[in-house]
């Protein structure tokens, strides 16, 4: 879910929102290639630094939403 963000916060430029791009690995193991996912972030600085600090959490949280889809 996203809503529009609406505080006059520091940006990186004028748009309301950015793409990521995430590259999932399984550690070291090699058998499987990477899967490339995107994930849109509101575009203020502390935000982006938040991601950028803490990609592993983010990471997680884009494995649980995948294996949540997969249960469907």
């Amino acid at each position: 879910m996203a809503s529009k963000d609406r505080s006059s916060g520091a940006r990186l430029d004028s748009a309301d929102f950015c793409v990521l791009q995430v590259q999932l690995s399984r550690g070291s193991v090699a058998s499987s290639p990477p899967q490339m996912h995107f994930m849109t972030v509101d575009n203020r600085m502390e935000t982006l630094d938040f991601v950028q600090n803490n990609m592993d959490l983010c990471a997680k949280n884009i494995l649980k939403l995948l294996r949540g889809k997969g249960d469907k």
